[in-house]
């Protein structure tokens, strides 16, 4: 893949997503959740320097839902799926790529570890904060996941397997 399919496919994505987030209110539902947590973040998401978890990417799915249907939200979510996983193994595959998804793990990973602590401990008297030690946990845990999906397809070279159409070794 060269360098600017590489920025094409993130640029794609970058699009469909700012695209997504036009059609929401971004003061409520998980997109306002997302921007007041973490503006920073939503802001290079948007902008095609960083690629969102893909839970993310669901919840604001979920928000375009709950404002222009479910139907409407299915056919979106389907070009979202396919431009995501275009733009995630192309931001992988750039150098460095790898370096970062495991750098990401490993944070990740301390924050699954904290999200759990919390709710090993005393059982919070708000129940609200209880549901985000829940939601914290939840969303570490399937970023975990998918890091460790995403570091093992960076791991196989492209054309590697025969399927690909290279020789392989």
């Amino acid at each position: 893949m060269t360098v600017h399919q590489q920025a094409y496919e993130v640029g794609a994505f970058a699009q469909h997503l700012r695209d997504l987030v036009a059609r929401l209110d971004p003061g409520r539902g998980w997109y306002g959740v997302f921007a007041r947590r973490d503006p920073a973040g939503m802001r290079s998401c948007l902008d095609g320097v960083e690629i969102p978890p893909w839970d993310v990417v669901e919840s604001l799915l979920a928000d375009l839902a709950a404002l222009h249907g479910t139907r409407f939200a299915e056919e979106v979510s389907v070009r979202a799926a396919a431009l995501y996983s275009a733009s995630a193994a192309a931001h992988d595959r750039r150098p460095g790529g790898r370096q970062e998804l495991v750098h990401r793990l490993e944070l990740m990973v301390r924050e699954q570890h904290r999200a759990a602590e919390r709710l090993r401990g005393p059982a919070p008297a708000d129940p609200v904060a209880l549901a985000w030690a829940r939601d914290d946990h939840e969303r570490a845990t399937a970023r975990c996941a998918e890091l460790r999906k995403r570091l093992a397809a960076v791991a196989v070279p492209e054309g590697w397997l025969r399927s690909e159409g290279g020789e392989g070794p």
